[in-house]
């Protein structure tokens, strides 16, 4: 069963069905308030970054994280071209073009 919770317009906690007080302003905004505490200083205008037990001053003065997802960033290698021994840098470059590369290994198995 889900629990349907608004947030306090002031404090932003949570607000249980039974509890809270919902104002309508003369501009037909509803607000919701947790507690008459909350109501009183809203009406008042004072600013809930200013009180350190609300969620506001926490993220003002970053105390909690916000819940963003940051993209870790993926460091590109460089590729190296070592050295092999008894193979020329000429004969690798014609590795990696595909028809070479099967001229390639079917000189090699004839060696063989």
């Amino acid at each position: 069963m889900v629990i349907t919770t608004n947030s306090c317009t002031f404090s932003e906690y949570r607000i249980y069905p039974g509890r809270g007080i919902k104002f309508v302003s003369r501009d037909c905004k509803v607000h919701y308030f947790i507690s008459r505490k909350c109501t009183q200083l809203a009406q008042r205008k004072i600013k809930p970054v200013k009180l350190n037990w609300t969620q506001a001053w926490r993220r003002y003065f970053q105390k909690t994280k916000a819940h963003q997802i940051a993209k870790k960033r993926v460091k590109r290698k460089q590729k190296i071209q070592k050295a092999i021994e008894g193979v020329t840098l000429e004969t690798i470059e014609k590795m990696k073009q595909p028809d070479e590369k099967l001229k390639i290994r079917d000189q090699a198995s004839k060696e063989i």
